[in-house]
C-alpha cells in the first residue's frame, strides 16, 4: 500500500533525493508522496546544474550586488524538468501494462503524449539557450537519474491498484489511476511553478480526460474507492458531481447521495459548538444532522439558482417549500434556530458536500434557451426554470429514498415528518404548475413520489401529513386575501405613489443594515472566541481559520462604509449610497451585508413564521419556537 511506497522512495541508488522527515503537515496519501518527490527532485537537479559551473553566468556573490540571482533560471526549469519525467513515467508504465494485457491501445498515451512532447521541446531550448551542451547532458544523465526515482514507484503502485480490482478491470484501470495520480500532484503542485506557457491547463484537461475514461471501465463506487486510495478524491468529486444530475441511473445517484451523507455524519460526530458543548452526541444524531443538511443544501442551491436564474416573483408554494426545505431543521433541532449555529451549520455542510451541484448541467441549458429565445414571455422562462428544479428535488428525493432502504437508514419520527412536510410543499408545488409541463413522464414521477411516501409511513411514521400542504395552501390564500389593498380601485396620484415606492425602499433597506450590522457582530463575538481558544492552545481548524479571515476582511472594509454613513445627509441618503455602493462595489460591502448571507436570515424568519402558521394545526406539535 501506499506506506509501502513511502519506503521504497527512501532510498536510492543512482542519486535520486533521499527522503527526510517532512516539516509541514500533510496527510499522507500517494498524491502528496509525489509532491514530495517533486520538490525534492526539483532541488536535486538544480543543485546538479550549479554544479556544472558553466561559465558566462558571472560569480553568484558579484551578481548578487546588482539584484540578479544567477542560479535563478534553472530553479525555474527545475519543475518543468521533473513534471515532464513524471509524466514520461506515467506513460511509461501504462505502456508496460498494455504488454502484459497483450494490447497495443494506450489511452494514457495518447492523451498525454502531445502535451509531454510540448514540455519536452519547450525545455530542450531553454536549456540549449543557456548553455549548447547542457540539452544532451539533460537527456544523457539526469533524465535517467529522476526517472529512476519515479519509475520504480509507479510500478509498485500500479501493482497494488490491479489488486483491489478484477483481472478483467485490470486490463485499463491500473495505468489509468497511475496517470491520474501524476496529474493530481502536478495540479497540487501549482501551475506557476510547473507549467510551460505552452502547458497551461493542459494537465487539468487530461485530469477530465482520464476520469471520464476510468468512470467508463468501472462503477463510480470503485473508482471513488480507488482515488480516495490515491489520494485526488476531491479533484474526483468535484468533476463528477457537477454531473450527479440529471441523474439517469439510480444505482449512482443511490451512491452520490449516500456518500454525501455519510461525509457529513463523519464531520457532525467531530464539530462542537462554540460552548464547548457537542450538539451532535451520536451517530444516530449525527445521521440525522446529516439528512437535514443534504436537503438544506439543497434548498440554498436552489434558491441561489432561482436568483441567479433571474427568478425573483415566486409563488408563495414555492417560497414556503424552499424555506421549509433550507431552514426546517430547526423545527427538530432549536439550538439551529439561532443565525450562528444555522451558520456554523450550513458551513459544515458547505465544506463537506459543497463539490455537489444540482444544477450545474440545467444551468447551461437554461442559459443556451434564454440566449435564443429572448423574445418570448418571460413566464415561458419561469415555467422550465421551475420544471428543471422540481425535477432535481424530486431525484433528490428519490435518491434518498434508494438510499435510506438499502442501508436499513435509521430514521425517527421527526425526521420522517420532516421528510414528509418536505415532500407535501413539493406535491402541492407540483399541482399548482402541472398545466404548464408536457412532459409524459412527469405522472409518472408523481405516482412514484406518493407511493415513496407510503413507504416512509410503512417505516415508522405514525401519521400522513399530506394535509400540511393544503393547510400551508389555505392560509397563504387567506393572508393573501387580507393584503390585497383596498385602494386598487382608486387612482393614486404620481407623487404619492413615489411616496409609498421610496418608503418601502427605505424600510427594506434599513431592515437588512439592521440584519447585518446583528450577522457583523455575531461574526466577531465567534472570532473573539476563536482567538481566545487560540491562545489557550486550541489548534484552529482550517475552516475556523477561513471565518477569522473573513471577519478580519470584514471590519476592515467596515472602515470606509462607516465614514460614508458618518456624512451628515438624511436616511434616505444613506440608503442610496448603500445601494449605489452594492450594485457597482460591491467587494466594498461586508459579507453579514451581502444579500447571499441576508437571504439566510430571511428564510429563517420565514420558516419561523410558518411554523406558527402550520404546526399549530396538527395534532401532534412538536417543541414551539418563539419568534
Amino acid at each position: 500500500m501506499a506506506s509501502s511506497a513511502h519506503s521504497n522512495q527512501t532510498s536510492s541508488e543512482n542519486g535520486a533525493p533521499v527522503a527526510k522527515s517532512q516539516s509541514y503537515d500533510l496527510e499522507f496519501n500517494r498524491v502528496n508522496c509525489l509532491v514530495w518527490g517533486l520538490h525534492e527532485s526539483a532541488r536535486s537537479f538544480s543543485c546538479a546544474v550549479e554544479s556544472l559551473q558553466l561559465s558566462g553566468t558571472g560569480p553568484a556573490l558579484a551578481m548578487a550586488w546588482i539584484g540578479k540571482d544567477v542560479h535563478d533560471w534553472h530553479k525555474r526549469i527545475a519543475y518543468q524538468v521533473v513534471v515532464y519525467v513524471l509524466m514520461k513515467m506515467a506513460i511509461e508504465v501504462e505502456i508496460l501494462l498494455s504488454h502484459e494485457r497483450h494490447n497495443d491501445h494506450s489511452p494514457v498515451r495518447e492523451i498525454l503524449s502531445p502535451k509531454v512532447k510540448l514540455v519536452g521541446e519547450y525545455i530542450e531550448s531553454e536549456l540549449h539557450t543557456k548553455h549548447t551542451g547542457l540539452a544532451e547532458w539533460f537527456k544523457e544523465v539526469e533524465l535517467p537519474r529522476i526517472a529512476g526515482f519515479f519509475l520504480p514507484l509507479l510500478k509498485n503502485w500500479s501493482v497494488e491498484y490491479a489488486g483491489s480490482l478484477s483481472t478483467k478491470i485490470f486490463s485499463g484501470v491500473a495505468g489509468i489511476i497511475v496517470a491520474l495520480s501524476c496529474c493530481a500532484a502536478v495540479g497540487k503542485l501549482g501551475y506557476r511553478r510547473a507549467c510551460c506557457p505552452l502547458f497551461t491547463f493542459s494537465i487539468e484537461d487530461a485530469l477530465v480526460q482520464l476520469m471520464d475514461l476510468s468512470h467508463s471501465l468501472v462503477s463510480v463506487d470503485k473508482l471513488h474507492h480507488l482515488a480516495t486510495e490515491a489520494g485526488f478524491e476531491m479533484d474526483l468529486l468535484t468533476h463528477f458531481g457537477t454531473k450527479v444530475f440529471p441523474s439517469k441511473r439510480s444505482e449512482e445517484l443511490e451512491f452520490w447521495i449516500g456518500l454525501a451523507h455519510k461525509k457529513l455524519s463523519v464531520a457532525f460526530q467531530k464539530e462542537n459548538m462554540f460552548s464547548g458543548r457537542k450538539i451532535f452526541r451520536n451517530k444516530v444524531q449525527a445521521d440525522s444532522l446529516a439528512t437535514l443538511g443534504i436537503f438544506a443544501y439543497l434548498g440554498k442551491r436552489t434558491r441561489l439558482y432561482l436568483s441567479g436564474m433571474g427568478i425573483k416573483d415566486l409563488d408563495e408554494q414555492v417560497k414556503d417549500f424552499l424555506s421549509y426545505l433550507e431552514c426546517g431543521s430547526l423545527f427538530i433541532y432549536p439550538e439551529l434556530s439561532s443565525i450562528s449555529v444555522y451558520q456554523l451549520f450550513m458551513e459544515v455542510v458547505t465544506d463537506e458536500i459543497g463539490w455537489l451541484d444540482f444544477y450545474a448541467a440545467f444551468t447551461y441549458i437554461c442559459n443556451q434557451e434564454r440566449r435564443r429565445s429572448k423574445q418570448y414571455a418571460i413566464q415561458a422562462e419561469k415555467e422550465i426554470i421551475l420544471t428543471t428544479v422540481f425535477t432535481v428535488c424530486y431525484d433528490v428525493f428519490s435518491g434518498f429514498a434508494h438510499f435510506s432502504r438499502s442501508t436499513l437508514l435509521p430514521l425517527d419520527t421527526n425526521l420522517l415528518e420532516f421528510l414528509l412536510q418536505s415532500q407535501s410543499l413539493l406535491t402541492v408545488c407540483l399541482e399548482d404548475y402541472w398545466a404548464a409541463y408536457d412532459k409524459p413522464c412527469e405522472p409518472l414521477k408523481f405516482s412514484e413520489a406518493q407511493q415513496n411516501s407510503h413507504d416512509l409511513i410503512a417505516q415508522g411514521c405514525p401519521k400522513n401529513d399530506t394535509q400540511y400542504g393544503s393547510k400551508l395552501k389555505k392560509l397563504d390564500t387567506r393572508s393573501a386575501g387580507m393584503d390585497m389593498p383596498n385602494y386598487a380601485a382608486k387612482s393614486i396620484p404620481r407623487h404619492e405613489r413615489l411616496i409609498r415606492k421610496y418608503s418601502t425602499k427605505l424600510a427594506s433597506t434599513s431592515s437588512d443594515f439592521w440584519m447585518g450590522t446583528q450577522l457583523l457582530f455575531s461574526d466577531i463575538r465567534v472570532a473573539v472566541k476563536l482567538l481566545l481558544n487560540q491562545l489557550h492552545g486550541y489548534k484552529v481548524a482550517e475552516r475556523e481559520r477561513k471565518k477569522l479571515k473573513r471577519t478580519l476582511n470584514d471590519i476592515a472594509s467596515l472602515i470606509p462604509i462607516t465614514i460614508l454613513m458618518l456624512l451628515p445627509v438624511s436616511a434616505v441618503g444613506h440608503a442610496a449610497m448603500l445601494a449605489a455602493i452594492k450594485k457597482y462595489t460591491p467587494f466594498l460591502i461586508p459579507s453579514p451585508y451581502s444579500s447571499e448571507r441576508l437571504d439566510v436570515v430571511k428564510q429563517l424568519k420565514r420558516t419561523k413564521k410558518m411554523e406558527v402558521q402550520s404546526w399549530s394545526n396538527l395534532e401532534d406539535p412538536p417543541s414551539r419556537i418563539s419568534k
